[in-house]
C-alpha cells in the first residue's frame, strides 16, 4: 500500500546532485519520479543522509535534504525533502533556453 498523500510522478532524465555545505560532493544521477515536495534520484554511490543538496536537471533546480539512501542494484537510491514546491522551481520562464535532447543523455550512454 502506498502511504504517500501527493502524486508522483516518474521520469528519467539526468541530474547533477551537488552538496551545498560540501563542495566535494558531486555527481550524475537519474531522477527516477518527483511529486510537489520531494523526488528520488538513481545515483552511483552511496550518500550520507541529512545533507543539502542541490539537483539540476534540464533548466531546473531545486535545493533540499537528502532523507535516505539505500542500495539498489548495484547503485542507489536517494530521497530529496526539498525546500520549495518542485512545480514551481521547475517552471520554465519562455525567454530560457530548453535542454536539447543531447544535454539529456548521460555521459558514457
Amino acid at each position: 500500500m502506498n502511504r504517500r498523500n501527493r502524486l508522483r510522478f516518474s521520469t528519467d532524465m539526468i541530474a547533477t546532485i551537488k552538496g551545498v555545505d560540501d563542495p566535494g560532493i558531486s555527481m550524475k544521477g537519474r531522477l527516477q519520479n518527483l511529486s510537489a515536495h520531494g523526488l528520488s534520484l538513481i545515483i552511483p554511490g552511496e550518500l550520507p543522509t541529512g545533507i543539502k543538496v542541490n539537483v539540476e536537471w534540464g533548466t531546473s533546480n531545486v535545493r533540499g535534504i537528502l532523507v535516505y539512501c539505500q542500495p539498489y542494484g548495484k547503485e542507489y537510491r536517494a530521497g530529496l525533502e526539498v525546500e520549495d514546491s518542485i512545480y514551481d522551481a521547475t517552471l520554465v520562464r519562455s525567454d530560457e533556453k530548453k535542454p536539447e535532447a543531447a544535454d539529456l543523455k548521460m555521459q558514457g550512454e
